[in-house]
């Protein structure tokens, strides 16, 4: 039997462990983390996610389509079959302004997604039912989830497949990790899915550029109908407009993506501005006719959060140095997505790892 130590308690370390159990039930594994669910840092990215399915892959880049397509399957399972997961399919539109196609020289094949043929109900939108101002636009059935109420869906799963889950304080040396299995023994393979702090964990050596990228939700009262993305404004090219109605009640709006900013606190300007385009774009968040909605918007919790960036993408692959350690980190803003396509390669990683163990016995 394997002793396995997962460093790293998002939703990224969390479906790892699940699904490497859940593909060999020998190996004994151990979550630790100096953040579990339930707890709120900046430092700590998934609590702060929207989140959704819609991949940021381009036509050119298939390694991420693969890593995205599994969760986008997933998802819409457990939303269909487990209500306890806080997820649920509702229509994702994602809309682009004049300005938007006009920059981009009129070229609408550039916004048709690469999943136009991959997910379920794919269309473009009739230019005539588009609101004034609005270009083009296409949707798909996507999927929403409820981040807490997942999280917490996950720890359940991780016990119940017998998954241990310890906090521990933050780790200096990426050796430390061994330390830290339930067994008290050492751990024979430690998977590095630590986030934020993965590349800055002494011990970890990695070529590529590894930062954070700054966003900020509003968590309001209101009820959307359904996801949608608006991109394109004047002047402000790192922000666009996403809602995301929560199945429990209330709306995600954003958003941001800004590199290089590290600040904590809320923009109020940035929250102004959100808060004006979604109520041109989603009139019926302040329209008491739909689900007795506030008629102005009513904010609950403005959150600063930070994507986990790294150039060229996720890292996923064993150590150069120490041949125990698997990395499983840099998914930026598709932890959630990509969650099940990135445990799928660590997965076939341990699968190999394991059978080159077995065959010097």
């Amino acid at each position: 039997m394997a002793l396995v130590v997962v460093l790293g308690a998002g939703v990224i370390g969390l479906t790892t462990a699940l699904e490497l159990k859940r593909s060999n039930a020998k190996l004994d594994i151990t979550i630790v983390a100096d953040h579990l669910p339930g707890d709120i840092d900046h430092t700590y990215t998934s609590p702060f996610a929207g989140a959704n399915w819609h991949s940021f892959a381009t036509p050119q880049d298939k390694r991420l389509q693969e890593i995205d397509k599994p969760g986008y399957k997933k998802f819409l399972q457990l939303a269909a079959a487990d209500p306890r997961s806080g997820i649920w399919a509702v229509d994702n539109l994602s809309m682009y302004t004049d300005y938007e196609v006009t920059s981009n020289n009129g070229n609408y094949r550039k916004f048709v997604p690469w999943f136009k043929d991959f997910v379920d109900g794919f269309e473009i939108v009739d230019k005539l039912k588009l609101p004034e101002g609005i270009a083009f636009a296409h949707k798909f059935k996507g999927v929403v989830i409820s981040v807490h109420t997942y999280l917490n869906y996950l720890v359940q799963q991780n016990k119940e497949i017998g998954n241990v889950i310890k906090r521990i304080p933050q780790i200096h040396h990426i050796e430390d990790a061994r330390k830290f299995h339930s067994s008290g023994k050492k751990a024979d393979y430690v998977i590095n899915a630590a986030g934020l702090n993965a590349s800055k964990i002494k011990g970890v050596e990695d070529k590529k550029f590894n930062f954070p990228v700054r966003g900020q939700v509003l968590l309001v009262k209101n009820n959307a109908k359904i996801q949608l993305g608006v991109e394109g404004f004047p002047g402000l090219p790192n922000e666009m407009l996403y809602m995301m109605p929560r199945k429990e009640g209330g709306t995600i709006i954003g958003g941001c993506f800004l590199e290089g900013n590290t600040s904590v606190s809320e923009d109020k300007e940035l929250t102004a501005r959100i808060i004006k385009r979604a109520i041109k774009y989603a009139p019926e968040l302040v329209d008491p006719n739909y689900k007795n909605n506030p008629s102005k918007i009513e904010i609950v919790k403005v959150n600063v959060g930070f994507r986990p960036f790294r150039e060229d993408g996720a890292r996923v692959e064993v150590d150069k140095k120490y041949k125990w350690l698997i990395h499983n980190y840099g998914a930026g803003a598709g932890g959630y997505q990509g969650s099940f396509g990135l445990s799928k390669l660590v997965v076939d990683i341990m699968e190999k790892e394991l059978s080159k163990f077995k065959s010097k016995l």
